[in-house]
C-alpha cells in the first residue's frame, strides 16, 4: 500500500509538472549543462492513480539517464478521442499517444495524426521479434508501424470457486457443452444468481464465432464475415445462453458490468480481461474468484485481445526525441509496468518474470495470449462498433430477432461501411 501512496504521489507531481511546460510540441528549456532539454508530453487516458503513477515513475527513471530530454506524462480524462481530436485541429496534440483497440487505431493512422515509425526502428536496431503477434499486427498497415505495443489482455473465464463447489461441479468448463450445462446448475433466478452473467457486447460473442472457426471481418479487414456457417453457430450458441435463462445481462442483477456481478455475488461466470483483477481485489476482497482459459468451442478456444500502443503524433516537434521515450517505455520499462500495475506484458520473453511466478492468478490469461485475436475494426465504423453491434445483438439475446436475422443486418450494415471506405 505505501508503494501505491508513493506512485500516487508521483503522479500527482507530474501533473504540476504538465501544467507547467505544456504541450510537447512547444517545448524546451535549459538543461544544467547550458545545452536545450526537449519536453516530450506523454498522453493517454485518465486511468487509476496506480497506473497514472507507474507512467510517471517511468518518465521519471527515464528522465534521469537521458538528461537532455525531459518526459512528462499528461492524462486526458473524459472522451479521450475526441479530445485528442480536437488537439490536431488545433496543432497542439502531445508528442506521444496511446493508441487503443476497437478501431481507435486504424482511425488515427489513416488520418495521418501518428506517424510512421519504421525509420526510427530501423536506424536504432530496434527488434520487434519479442513482441506477441497479435498485439504487434494491431498497430501495423501492410508494412508500416504505427505504435510499439503498451499492455493487452486476452478475455479469459473469472469464476466463482465457491460457487462452482457447492454445486458440486469440481472445476471450471473446458468445453462449450460444458459450460452450457454448469451455468445451468448454478442459476437460481429467485436469488438473482446466474451461471452467467455478461453484456452482450460484440466483443464477448465475437469470442464465441472465433472459436467456430469464423469472426466478424477477414484477417485484412476489408470484407464482412457474418454470413458464414461457423459464424451463425458461434453467435447462436452465445444467444441460446441468455434465452435458455441461464446467462443474464448485468442490469438484470443490479450491476453495470460482469465483473461488478461477479463480485457481488450474482454470478458464478463472467468474461473478462486482466482489468477486473484489481477491481476485484480492491472492490470485493471477500468475493473468491478464479481464472481459466476459455471452454473450447467446436474449432478452438481463442481468445479475442484488447492491446494498446505507445504512438508519436504528427504534431510532435521532437520526433526523435519521442521515439527514445517509446523505445524506454516498452524495453525496459515493460517489466516496470507489469511489476507495478500487475498488466500483462507484450513481451513474449516476461511471460516467466519472477512477478508472474508470484502472482498465480495471471497463468490462465497468459496462457491464452499466443493464439489471442486482436479486437479492431477499420476506419469508418466508430458508430457501428460504439452502438450498432450492441444493439443489435440485445435484439436477437431478448428474442426480438433471429440470430440469422441480426447477423443479417449487421452483414448489410457493416459491408456497406467498407464499400464506402473502398472494401467489398
Amino acid at each position: 500500500m505505501k508503494q501505491l501512496q508513493k506512485i500516487a504521489q508521483v503522479s500527482v507531481m507530474g501533473l504540476s509538472l504538465v501544467g507547467m511546460v505544456g504541450c510537447g510540441a512547444a517545448g524546451s528549456a535549459s538543461g544544467s549543462g547550458g545545452g536545450k532539454v526537449v519536453t516530450i508530453v506523454v498522453a493517454s487516458w485518465a486511468g487509476t492513480n496506480v497506473t497514472n503513477g507507474i507512467i510517471d515513475h517511468q518518465l521519471a527513471d527515464f528522465n534521469k539517464s537521458h538528461p537532455d530530454i525531459h518526459a512528462v506524462y499528461r492524462p486526458i480524462a473524459g472522451n479521450y478521442e475526441t479530445i485528442l481530436k480536437t488537439e490536431f485541429v488545433s496543432g497542439d496534440a502531445p508528442d506521444i499517444i496511446t493508441l487503443n483497440n476497437g478501431g481507435q487505431a486504424p482511425v488515427f493512422e489513416s488520418e495521418g495524426a501518428v506517424i510512421p515509425l519504421n525509420s526510427y526502428i530501423q536506424k536504432s536496431h530496434y527488434s520487434l521479434s519479442d513482441f506477441f503477434p497479435g498485439a504487434m499486427n494491431m498497430f501495423e498497415a501492410g508494412n508500416t508501424v504505427y505504435g510499439i505495443p503498451r499492455d493487452q489482455s486476452p478475455l479469459v473465464l473469472y469464476y466463482n470457486p465457491q460457487m462452482f463447489k457447492n454445486a458440486g461441479i469440481a472445476g471450471p468448463p473446458t468445453t462449450w457443452a460444458q459450460l452450457q450445462a454448469d451455468a445451468k446448475k448454478l442459476t437460481d433466478p429467485a436469488k438473482k444468481i446466474y451461471g452467467i452473467v455478461q453484456t452482450p457486447q460484440e466483443p464477448r460473442w465475437a469470442q464465441f464465432l472465433v472459436e467456430a472457426g469464423g469472426n466478424v471481418m477477414n484477417n485484412s479487414m476489408t470484407k464482412m464475415t457474418l454470413n458464414t456457417p461457423a459464424a451463425l453457430r458461434g453467435f447462436t450458441f452465445f444467444v441460446n445462453l441468455y434465452r435458455s435463462g441461464v446467462a443474464a445481462q448485468p442490469s438484470q442483477v443490479g450491476a453495470t458490468w460482469g465483473g461488478q456481478a461477479l463480485g457481488m455475488g450474482h454470478a458464478a461466470m463472467s468474461f473478462e480481461g486482466a482489468w477486473a483483477i484489481p477491481y476485484l481485489q480492491d472492490t470485493y476482497p471477500n468475493t473468491p474468484f478464479a481464472i481459466a482459459t476459455l471452454p473450447k468451442g467446436p474449432v478452438n478456444n481463442m481468445s479475442l485481445d484488447f492491446p494498446t500502443a505507445w504512438a508519436i503524433t504528427k504534431d510532435s516537434a521532437h520526433p526523435q526525441q519521442a521515439w527514445q521515450v517509446i523505445k524506454y517505455l516498452t524495453g525496459q520499462g515493460q517489466a516496470q509496468w507489469v511489476e507495478q500495475g500487475g498488466l500483462v506484458t507484450v513481451r513474449k520473453s516476461l511471460i516467466n518474470m519472477p512477478y508472474y511466478q508470484q502472482h498465480p492468478i495471471y497463468k490462465n490469461i497468459l496462457a491464452q495470449l499466443p493464439d489471442a485475436v486482436p479486437w479492431n475494426f477499420p476506419n469508418g465504423f466508430d458508430q457501428y462498433v460504439s452502438s450498432t453491434l450492441s444493439n443489435v445483438s440485445l435484439l436477437a439475446v431478448e428474442d426480438k430477432l433471429s440470430p440469422q436475422a441480426a447477423l443479417a443486418q449487421l452483414q448489410s450494415q457493416g459491408t456497406s461501411i467498407l464499400q464506402q471506405n473502398g472494401g467489398n
